[in-house]
Parts: C-alpha cells; sequence; structure tokens
C-alpha cells in the first residue's frame, strides 16, 4: 500500500509539475518549487525526469539588469502530438495539435457520413497521410478523439445512438485503434467544443458554462472548473431528445415530438418541402427575406423553439454564462440575431441578469480543438516518466 501511495504521489507531482510548465513557461526551477510547495531538490529530480523524457526543454534567458543568464523551462512543442477529429454529416475536419495547444495542421473533407467501416477507413488514410506530411512518427502522437453527434459510452468508445448518422450500438474505438494502430477515444462532439472554448477563452466570472448547439441536431454542454459534466454515461446534455410535443414528428431516436424536431435544419428543410423545395437552409432565409410567409412561419418557430431551450438550459444548470454554437448560429447571422432578440422575452423573469449570454468565438475550430486538448489532458493526467 505504502509503494502505491509513493506511485501515485510521484505520478500526481509529475503531471502537476509540467502542467506548470506547460501553463507558465519559460520557467526556472526555483519557481516550480515555490509554486508548487515542492523541496528544490524534489522539483529539480521531476525536472530531471522531464528532460530525459524529452518532454520538456531548456531555454538560458538574460537575468534583466544583472547581465548573467538563468536558466528557465519550456514544454518542447512536437514532442507530444494530439489529433482531433470532428465528424458531421456531410463533413469531416482532422487537425494536429502541438503540446503547447497550437494547431499545427489541419484539413476538411467533404464527406457524406454513411457506413462506420468506410468513415474509419477514410479517416485513418487521412491521419497517417498528416503524419507522413509532417514526419510524424506514431511515438509521438498521445492519441486520437473523434468528436460526433449522439450519445457516446466514452469509457466503451461506443456510439450508442447518432441520430444524423443512424448508427447504433457502434464500437467506433476499437474499429479505429485496430484501423490505426493508435491510442483513440470518442466522444460528443458538443461536449469537446464546450471543453475548448472554457479553456482557449477563460473568464474569471465562467466558473459554470453552459453551451447550446443548434445546427444538424440540438443538444447542450455543461463545464465546472474546466471539467465536462458528463452524468452518467455520459449521456447529460441531450436536450435535443427532450419530448415537447408526445403527439409530435417522428424522431430518428424512435420517439415523438422531441424539441430537435422543431429547430434542426433536416426538419426545417422537410417542413418547407410541404411548400416548395429548398435544398439548404440558406435557401429557407432567403424565402423569408423575399417576405414568403410560409418560410418566415418556419423560421420564426424554429427561433421560438430555440429561445425555449435557451430558457430550460439556464433555469436547469443555473450557470455563469451561455454560449451559443451551431450551424444556426455560425453560418446564419439573421437568425442568430433573431434568437437573441426572442430571449429578451423568453427568458424567465428571475434568471434574466444572472448569466451571460453570447456566441462562440471558437466557431468552426471548436470540435477538434476541443478533441485534441482532451487528448493531451489524459496524457497529462497519466503521465509517467
Amino acid at each position: 500500500m505504502i509503494i502505491k501511495n509513493q506511485e501515485f504521489l510521484k505520478k500526481e507531482n509529475q503531471s502537476l509539475v509540467l502542467e506548470l510548465i506547460l501553463t507558465n513557461g519559460p520557467i526556472s526551477r526555483a519557481e516550480i518549487a515555490k509554486q508548487t510547495k515542492m523541496s528544490p531538490t524534489s522539483a529539480s529530480r521531476i525536472v530531471g525526469s522531464l528532460l530525459e523524457s524529452g518532454l520538456i526543454r531548456e531555454v538560458n534567458l538574460s537575468n534583466e539588469g544583472i547581465g548573467r543568464k538563468a536558466t528557465y523551462l519550456l514544454p518542447d512543442e512536437n514532442s507530444v502530438i494530439s489529433v482531433g477529429v470532428e465528424l458531421n454529416q456531410h463533413t469531416i475536419h482532422v487537425g494536429f495539435m502541438n503540446f503547447v495547444g497550437e494547431l499545427i495542421i489541419q484539413e476538411k473533407h467533404d464527406y457524406t457520413v454513411t457506413d462506420p467501416v468506410e468513415t474509419v477507413q477514410f479517416i485513418s488514410r487521412k491521419i497517417q497521410s498528416l503524419m507522413q506530411q509532417q514526419g510524424f512518427q506514431k511515438d509521438q502522437i498521445a492519441g486520437v478523439c473523434i468528436g460526433l453527434p449522439g450519445l457516446i459510452e466514452k469509457d466503451k468508445g461506443l456510439v450508442k445512438l447518432s441520430a444524423q448518422f443512424d448508427w447504433k450500438n457502434v464500437l467506433l474505438k476499437e474499429m479505429f485503434e485496430k484501423e490505426t494502430g493508435l491510442s483513440v477515444s470518442i466522444d460528443n462532439e458538443l461536449k469537446l467544443k464546450a471543453l475548448a472554448e472554457y479553456v482557449v477563452y477563460p473568464s474569471p466570472e465562467e466558473k459554470h458554462m453552459a453551451m447550446i448547439g443548434l445546427g444538424a441536431g440540438v443538444g447542450s454542454a455543461l463545464v465546472t472548473d474546466g471539467e465536462i459534466y458528463r452524468g452518467e454515461g455520459n449521456f447529460s446534455g441531450e436536450i435535443g431528445h427532450t419530448v415537447v410535443d408526445p403527439y409530435g414528428m417522428s424522431c430518428p431516436c424512435g420517439n415523438f415530438g422531441c424539441l430537435q424536431t422543431y429547430i434542426a435544419e433536416k426538419f426545417l428543410l422537410d417542413e418547407a418541402s410541404k411548400t416548395k423545395v429548398v435544398s439548404s437552409l440558406q435557401e429557407l432565409v432567403e424565402e423569408a427575406d423575399k417576405g414568403e410567409k410560409w418560410a418566415r412561419n418556419i423560421l420564426d418557430k424554429a427561433v421560438t423553439y430555440a429561445a425555449i431551450t435557451i430558457n430550460n438550459v439556464v433555469c436547469v444548470f443555473n450557470p455563469d454564462s451561455v454560449v451559443l454554437a451551431g450551424t444556426l448560429i455560425e453560418d446564419h447571422p439573421r437568425i442568430r440575431e433573431q434568437i437573441l432578440a426572442k430571449c429578451e422575452e423568453q427568458i424567465w423573469t428571475p434568471v434574466v441578469g444572472s448569466f451571460a449570454l453570447r456566441t462562440t468565438k471558437l466557431g468552426a475550430e471548436g470540435v477538434v480543438v476541443g478533441a485534441a486538448m482532451s487528448i493531451q489532458k489524459e496524457f497529462i493526467k497519466n503521465l509517467r516518466v
């Protein structure tokens, strides 16, 4: 038991020192000892092991006003590479992140997701191609995280249900690991995007941040103190599948009248096709701008339900801030402004002014950044050098 406790403490201290160097580098050994409250000997021993592993490097900087050079520590940028992947209905986005959180290369591909096996093979080829292009070896890759819409059992890497892809009980982690030979994790895309938004754009006032995604589906995610709230089974935040009308439209999840059937793009286009066939949400917006009443009614209804969604998330989570994301928000300014305006009359009076409401700052890169960040967090947490 004593040996186990010592090993655990050693691992914790290594992770603590590495995270400090990543966050505050360049930093001296003395400052590391001071901030971690370790003895100078213990801090130097851990720094030595991190240097030996190649995760950090030394630089000499002149002490201001003295002229003598002092040794400081920085992370080695390319010692650890994390791969983030976003899987959407018609696009796949792959990004490689270095150890200091920079997306060093990314690619977007038009790809209609259907068969899981073909999708895994396609993404695996793209990852291998980028590795060769950048000259990265397999041992530099800490892992790959795939973000996609749906109910994900993260521990198993199981896609329990993705209504957008019509996938059920797909062991995606196992499939990817067999194909790539890399460590792979699977997660819900909005949770990853929320994590990235929280970390990249921190605010002292945002201890509890809720993100709401409005686009191909409808979802929410809560980040508290830098950690994603997952609930039992990683299913928290699936507000799009809350039933608002049991006699409503059929949802791919098997229920009727789910919230997303009143907001998600596919359902808006299906509703529009009853009057006129439109191939995109932009076409629907253009019809509304022309003064077509049927188009305006469809969008007004979606805007109202979006504002109701925001109100419900605030009432349930009571966050410090709410961040809006998704294609309805990021790609359609007219709809975004309507939703923000509708919130002024839709939000429950007692909670008005209790939270900040804004739109995503990361935009299209959010999921890939969050996916790569999650790999890096796991690497640091499980560090053994």
